[in-house]
């Protein structure tokens, strides 16, 4: 008995664009790295730009590549979907244009940094951070189906338990000099890992 080829699904790989914007960011933490190398060495450190600028050029050339290569397949998508992927494509690009900026305004490439920033750069970001996740999400809900939507609650809920439960912890265990102090954007980490964790975990099971 002979063994069939099995048949290649047709349609862009969803994976591609989590790629582009993770390289894209690679790049931008390697320049930053080299920059900050030459300043600990004495020489010449590159301009903060010259990091986010080669990360945002690679960004869109992959993703203009991206968008060509599966043009023909996205013909066929009904619009719900169409409207689910580009929700999906558009907030991770809100994500990255909010890292590019951090980098150019704080001169490095340690996103967890908490070196001070312009009033200018913060009111930027924190404006296009909460349009762009508001109106993301008000997208995203009437794009996604019922078993999508009670997976996203879980990961919801479960984001939740791990904020309010290592909070407290960490803050009192750092009154008490058992750790050091509170970190927002740990937290901030930490529940955005434990909500994809779960929601992906419920969404593909």
């Amino acid at each position: 008995m002979t063994n069939m080829p099995k048949e290649r699904r047709a349609g862009p790989g969803y994976l591609w664009p989590v790629a582009i914007i993770m390289i894209a960011g690679a790049v931008a933490g390697a320049f930053a790295g080299y920059s900050d190398g030459l300043a600990e060495t004495g020489g010449q450190p590159l301009p903060t730009w010259v990091g986010p600028v080669a990360a945002l050029a690679l960004a869109l050339a992959g993703m203009a590549l991206y968008i060509r290569l599966n043009r023909e397949a996205w013909a066929g998508w009904s619009p719900r979907k169409r409207l689910y992927w580009v929700t999906m494509v558009a907030s991770m690009s809100l994500g990255a244009g909010v890292a590019l900026t951090l980098q150019v305004a704080q001169g490095s490439g340690d996103l967890a940094s908490n070196a001070p920033l312009t009033p200018a750069t913060a009111i930027i970001v924190s404006a296009i951070w909460v349009v762009g996740m508001s109106v993301a999400s008000l997208f995203y809900f009437r794009a996604v189906d019922d078993h999508e939507r009670h997976a996203y609650y879980l990961g919801s809920v479960a984001g939740f338990h791990a904020f309010v439960i290592a909070c407290p912890v960490w803050w009192v265990a750092a009154r008490a000099s058992l750790a050091p102090p509170v970190d927002a954007m740990a937290l901030f980490v930490l529940t955005l890992a434990v909500n994809l964790i779960v929601y992906l975990w419920f969404k593909y099971r």
